[in-house]
């Protein structure tokens, strides 16, 4: 579990130079493959711009697209037209799936970019779960004797899938 009191390096160059680790015993691996998706795909990313984040100067958009070209050589301009491409490749939120359930929370970072609203086609079966007051992936955890009603009735709608 880690040597007792030793201190963590949680600089944001320590925090960048984990990045170009590409070893599979790397402890930020899968970060550096997200990294790699929302730069060539996605444009994911989480900011803080509002005077009142208290990181605003390091989690703006600009600095996490700086990313893409420092660790990848991806450039940052070249993000608008990988995102339609890629938009237009899976249908944005708006995909032609079969037999997909969507769950999403409501304090998911994420849930804006999901499918929110049932879409069905005629023998589709794709299917939307909103939990209002869950976060990412909380329905995919173990149950907890804590959990709130929303996400036990979520998961219960879940396990047929």
């Amino acid at each position: 579990m880690g040597i007792p009191n030793a201190c963590l390096n949680v600089s944001h160059e320590h925090s960048v130079n984990t990045l170009f680790d590409t070893s599979l015993k790397s402890a930020r691996k899968g970060e550096r493959q997200w990294l790699y998706q929302t730069c060539t795909e996605f444009g994911f990313y989480q900011t803080c711009e509002d005077s009142s984040c208290p990181f605003s100067g390091m989690l703006t958009l600009r600095e996490k697209t700086k990313l893409c070209s420092l660790v990848f050589g991806i450039s940052q301009y070249s993000l608008p037209g990988r995102i339609a491409f890629t938009n237009t490749y899976y249908g944005a939120d708006n995909p032609q799936t079969h037999r997909v359930l969507y769950v999403n929370g409501g304090v998911d970072p994420w849930q804006e970019l999901s499918v929110l609203h049932n879409r069905t086609r005629a023998g589709g079966g794709d299917q939307t779960i909103f939990i209002k007051d869950t976060a990412h992936c909380a329905d995919m955890m173990p149950d907890r004797a804590v959990d709130r009603s929303s996400l036990q009735r979520a998961r219960r709608v879940c396990m047929p899938h």
